[in-house]
């Protein structure tokens, strides 16, 4: 294989959405040569998506003899290690002495947390926020971005078998997790027939999808219970039940003895409370003080109301039905404000 001396970056200077068969044939083009390795990113905070996305990939570019590295902010949260630990035994991060950076799952630089200067070459992503024409989108050469797909999970695998690499039983469980973690056990309105089809084929493939599933929507800790309980003392209605809230302080966190990432998909605490007449609100909001004074907005809902639309208000963004953004200030007064947010565009849009 001729040697490739330059970088990627200079020969598409211009950014652009690419089809996904294009993205495959790029990395193919790099694939088992020596001189180069791969360096796989996924956001601050990480979920069930990002990291089965980027172990996925990371063990199918493994499986073509290229040296790769998963590389994040902070630990992987211990709810998902029973996956990850098992990908990191196997890969090779190997001396590349060029390296392709990707990152998946990742709305915006400043999602990579302290890895956001690094320079990204090619970007895997499901964010409507994430497209080249929104003006907070992650900056490469090599994009490729699936709005409609309800998991980059479902785009990874996608992509792996464009690349042709055998869906062995542990990247079929890497890639459930993402997609059923995504989807909220396909309770969300993000859940789709392509959604549905990746979960049936990822089960041909030997994911144990009834574990994975119970693992992370019906095993609960006394304190995952206990901060259900403080979102439920403050839930807040809009006058019309169209907008519903809550809250929890870095406090909670401390007297619970949890951190957030064992918080997995709690936005559906609130998510789950219908009107007083079981019909479904049109918006629903969570503020999770993360340490004092910084505060995490978790929005959802249902359209026209546009949750990516509302978190752009306030610096954030992710999908018409589910997104989020950060805020400084007190938890109560910001859940005021976002629900205030939510009210201006159910009148506007309904």
């Amino acid at each position: 294989m001729t040697e490739k001396t330059g970088n990627p970056l200079k020969d598409n200077l211009m950014e652009k959405e690419i089809p996904l068969e294009a993205i495959a044939e790029k990395l193919l083009d790099y694939v088992g040569d020596s001189v180069w390795g791969f360096e796989i990113y996924y956001h601050k905070r990480p979920d069930g998506d990002a990291l089965g996305s980027a172990y996925a990939l990371a063990l199918g570019l493994s499986s073509l003899g290229a040296c790769v590295k998963v590389i994040g902010n902070e630990h992987v949260p211990e709810m998902y290690r029973y996956q990850t630990e098992a990908a990191e035994r196997i890969l090779y991060a190997g001396n590349a002495r060029r390296t392709l950076r990707i990152a998946v799952d990742t709305a915006t630089a400043h999602r990579l947390g302290r890895n956001s200067e690094v320079g990204i070459d090619f970007v895997l992503d499901h964010h409507v926020t994430n497209l080249i024409s929104e003006d907070g989108h992650m900056p490469a050469p090599y994009r490729h971005v699936e709005p409609e797909a309800a998991s980059c999970a479902e785009i990874i695998l996608k992509l792996l078998k464009l690349m042709r690499v055998p869906i062995t039983k542990q990247i079929a469980d890497l890639l459930y997790m993402g997609l059923v973690t995504d989807v909220s056990c396909f309770r969300s309105m993000s859940t789709n027939a392509a959604s549905l089809e990746a979960a049936a084929e990822l089960a041909g493939c030997g994911a144990d999808i009834v574990d994975i599933g119970r693992h992370h929507y019906m095993r609960k800790t006394p304190g995952q219970i206990g901060m259900e309980k403080e979102v439920y003392d403050r839930l807040v209605f809009s006058d019309d039940n169209e907008v519903i809230g809550s809250y929890v302080t870095a406090l909670d966190y401390a007297h619970h003895s949890i951190t957030d990432p064992e918080l997995s998909d709690f936005m559906n605490t609130v998510d789950q409370i219908c009107k007083p007449d079981k019909g479904p609100a049109h918006a629903h909001v969570l503020v999770r003080e993360m340490r004092p004074g910084v505060c995490r907005v978790s929005v959802t809902s249902r359209l026209p109301v546009n949750a990516a639309r509302i978190c752009g208000k306030i610096g954030g963004g992710g999908h018409d039905n589910a997104a989020g953004a950060e805020m400084d200030g007190d938890p109560k007064n910001i859940l005021e404000e976002v629900m205030r947010l939510c009210r201006q565009e159910v009148e506007e849009y309904l």
